[in-house]
């Protein structure tokens, strides 16, 4: 890119609040497509030269792995094709923004900036903040300082890494928080996108997982299942889940563990499932904090994982990503360690 060039940034959408015109989540028809959006928006011509592809017209409640895989078939094409963008834009509903970032944080194997955004008010909505967070996003993919940090969410002037953010509250604009670290940089309006410290968890492209080689109807996220620990449980939900399940991930006490009254407890059950080969992560149902794998080294042959800082959500992609390499407790604990 020539110094007097603008910047390319391609966007990808899938629906979500961000584009939603009508308060009907349900129908297509609610949601304006990627290029209508960006008419909504000449102001973006002086931050970059942008393209789109519509994957999707859906609230992120109705998504599924297929649209992950779409998402990142189209990011993969453009990045190897002979003129490749400078950076990506992901829209996408705010429920689940957070996850899919993770999912393409830990597949894409491209250095270029990827960017997740959404919105908590429709475009029609009072105090709308979809425009502003859509425009930071494509100026914090636009920006060189954005290679090779893997995928981001920026919403609310605010960068955050994959790994670390989650919604914690509705409606309103700064629902993201990454609890444990905060968030990495700014894209505060009319200043320079800027960088305030970098992830050591290793992000793409050099990952391990290769989700071309599973396909998507072979990618067993849902057949992972998550728990909740709560005072009094008694199994029956684990015990119920157990014998199909690829793996059971348990948003546990802060720290650790489930719910163990006397008699039938679901910390029982979790064991049970352990004894059946059955991967049981734990992590906590709480925003901070950290499981490692010393709060789990008692689950039968090993099948008990530190989740680490992850939230549950969270787990359950890097589980179901880590069963298409291993099914070997000890590696997928590695997994956890090192993503």
């Amino acid at each position: 890119m020539s110094a007097e060039a603008k910047p390319h940034v391609h966007i990808v959408a899938t629906g979500g609040t961000i584009a939603n015109v009508t308060g009907d989540y349900d129908s297509p028809d609610g949601f304006l497509t990627a290029d209508a959006l960006l008419e909504e928006m000449p102001e973006m011509a002086a931050v970059a030269d942008v393209t789109s592809t519509g994957i999707s017209r859906l609230g992120s409640s109705s998504l599924n792995p297929a649209v992950w895989y779409e998402t990142y078939d189209e990011i993969m094409t453009q990045a190897e094709s002979e003129d490749p963008p400078d950076g990506f834009v992901v829209t996408h509903g705010s429920n689940t923004s957070e996850e899919t970032a993770y999912f393409l944080n830990l597949t894409l194997k491209t250095d270029l900036p990827v960017v997740v955004t959404a919105a908590q008010r429709g475009v029609n909505a009072t105090g709308s903040d979809g425009f502003k967070n859509l425009f930071d996003a494509v100026r914090t993919a636009a920006s060189p300082d954005a290679i090779g940090r893997g995928t981001m969410l920026v919403t609310n002037d605010e960068i955050h890494h994959a790994r670390d953010v989650s919604k914690l509250a509705s409606k309103r604009p700064d629902a993201w928080q990454s609890s444990n670290f905060g968030k990495i940089g700014l894209a505060t309006p009319g200043q320079p996108v800027t960088f305030y410290r970098s992830v050591d968890r290793t992000t793409a492209p050099e990952t391990v997982f290769d989700i071309d080689k599973t396909p998507v109807e072979d990618f067993p996220l849902t057949d992972i299942h998550i728990v909740y620990a709560s005072m009094g449980d008694t199994g029956t939900v684990v015990d119920a889940i157990a014998e199909d399940a690829a793996g059971i991930i348990v948003a546990g006490f802060l720290t650790g563990g489930a719910a163990s009254p006397e008699g039938p407890s679901q910390s029982e059950a979790l064991e049970r499932a352990a004894e059946n080969e059955v991967p049981v992560v734990m992590c906590t149902r709480g925003s901070y904090g950290s499981i490692g794998r010393e709060r789990v080294t008692d689950y039968p042959g090993g099948y008990g994982i530190g989740g680490d800082t992850l939230r549950p959500q969270k787990a359950r992609i890097l589980l179901a990503l880590g069963l298409t390499e291993t099914s070997d407790p000890e590696k997928l604990q590695e997994f956890f360690e090192t993503y």
